[in-house]
């Protein structure tokens, strides 16, 4: 990303502060899994970095708004050579600045004195500050041994202030896609498909669901040195119809399906994308029913949507189109059957989490960028099929970014048979 998104990012922002207010964000520290290891690689917090671009630990933005005048600190580590020696390079102030468009950037043992400086009542540069924001929804230490609820009692305790969640403004900004975020997303697609694709080239009986999934990621890592989006699901027969199947240690039998849920991360970004295969390229006759019936109702589910309605408006359309649908092909004897072979949501936000930041019952809107995921499992016949494209929400509809990953039987079919 430019600084300009990140700077455009933050005057968004400042705009639905109050004046005479200071925001405090911080991209927080690594978890300890055990001993001297740690839960990795790390992410700074997905808000400080949505409006930083810096992905370090241990940083902290301070966004003073006073008098109409805005002022913005960044605040790093400071360069220790010893220490990079163990464990790598950090952001020069040069680096930090270009890739947040922040000119303030000062090291991060300064940040008490600065909050200090902003906070105090008496002869104060900034005037009287009257609010505190800070981001509630943070986890983990934000100081070493502090974590947020110490720091906002830090805060009361000694200058007398209740802060206020920020939150919800950030996730506002953040449900509204860029062009530029936008473009990340496509990208975070077209590696997805070239992971895909050399899985599905591959694909056949006596692989285990490891090695479908090992051949996606080695697509990942060689080809683009970026990270999945979120653990990889292959799952095979009768593991199909576990929503998040984890072990992946199945041998992969002619005549399974295998069914995908995977994605690809782009400057962050992350893409998610299911798709159901045939292990020996070819669907048998109960597979084809219930496939063309979920990849029917993932297309009419991307031409339903439009600017204001809701995911519960979505879900909704789905449960009514599989039921109608599993009703004509004698699949279920009874509408209320379809709680037993559909029993997820099909939609969730898309950003920089797979599962993005939203407000649940706001109407869609331009910008806004969905999953649709329909999916049937049905346990008695070892079958779980889902179809899961990213769609961007348009002023008058929709628009399948995803549309690249082939996901017609008669197209898949005839990709194993020519591959």
């Amino acid at each position: 990303m430019k600084s300009s998104e990140f700077i455009s990012r933050r005057s968004k922002l400042v705009d639905k502060m109050a004046d005479n207010s200071v925001l405090i964000l911080f991209s927080g520290l690594p978890i300890r899994s055990s001993a001297d290891a740690e839960y990795g690689p790390f992410h700074a917090n997905r808000n400080f970095y949505y409006l930083t671009g810096i992905d370090q630990q241990n940083s902290a933005l301070v966004i003073v708004k006073a008098d109409q005048a805005v002022s913005t600190y960044l605040f790093i580590d400071e360069y220790d050579a010893h220490k990079e020696k163990w464990t790598g390079k950090v952001l020069l102030p040069i680096e930090a600045s270009n890739l947040s468009g922040i000119h303030n950037v000062l090291v991060r043992s300064t940040l008490d004195t600065k909050i200090s400086e902003v906070l105090k009542k008496e002869n104060n540069q900034y005037g009287q500050i009257e609010r505190v924001y800070l981001d509630f929804d943070q986890d983990g230490p934000i100081m070493k041994k502090i974590t947020l609820k110490e720091f906002q009692f830090k805060l009361a305790n000694e200058y007398g202030y209740k802060a206020e969640d920020i939150f919800k403004e950030i996730v506002l900004l953040r449900m509204v896609k860029s062009s530029e975020e936008i473009s990340a997303l496509r990208q975070a697609i077209q590696i997805t498909n070239e992971g895909l694709e050399l899985m599905v080239s591959k694909l056949a009986p006596e692989m285990y669901e490891y090695q479908a999934r090992a051949l996606f990621e080695f697509v990942l890592d060689y080809g683009h040195h970026t990270e999945v989006s979120f653990e990889t699901i292959a799952a095979s027969g009768e593991n199909g119809v576990i929503l998040h199947y984890p072990q992946l240690d199945r041998l992969m039998q002619s005549g399974d399906l295998l069914m995908t849920d995977l994605g690809a991360k782009y400057d962050h970004y992350c893409a998610d994308i299911s798709r159901t295969y045939p292990v020996n390229g070819k669907f048998s006759p109960i597979q084809a029913k219930i496939y063309d019936i979920v990849v029917e109702c993932n297309k009419a589910v991307i031409n339903y949507i439009k600017p204001g309605l809701t995911r519960s408006d979505l879900q909704k359309f789905t449960i009514e189109f599989l039921t109608k649908n599993l009703l004509a092909a004698k699949l279920i004897d009874k509408a209320e059957d379809i709680s037993e072979v559909y029993y997820h949501n099909v939609s969730h936000h898309l950003g920089l989490d797979t599962h993005d930041v939203s407000l649940l019952d706001l109407p869609l809107a331009p910008g806004n960028v969905v999953t649709v995921e329909p999916g049937l499992y049905f346990k008695k016949y070892n079958i779980g099929i889902r179809i899961e494209d990213d769609v961007l929400v348009t002023p008058t509809g929709s628009e399948n970014l995803s549309k690249i990953i082939i996901k017609e039987r008669k197209d898949i079919e005839a990709y194993f048979k020519h591959r």
